[in-house]
């Protein structure tokens, strides 16, 4: 499950690097993260955390692809 999500680039004051067209890409694990992070927030956190992170981990761990 590989999205391209387009990933928003901050201006940076120094500008871009001469020829520099590469663009962010979302980190393949950036949607376990944030079932995490909406879980800390829904009920309890002792119950509502742990399955999400642990999904989350797995992706972590896991070979890219």
């Amino acid at each position: 499950m590989s999205s391209e999500r387009p990933v928003p680039r901050r201006e940076s004051p120094w500008g871009l690097p001469e020829g520099d067209t590469r663009q962010p890409k979302a980190h393949r694990c950036n949607d376990r993260a944030e079932d995490v992070v909406q879980a800390c927030f829904e009920g309890n956190p002792f119950k509502t955390v742990p399955g999400p992170f642990k999904l989350f981990w797995q992706c972590m761990r896991s070979k890219p692809g």
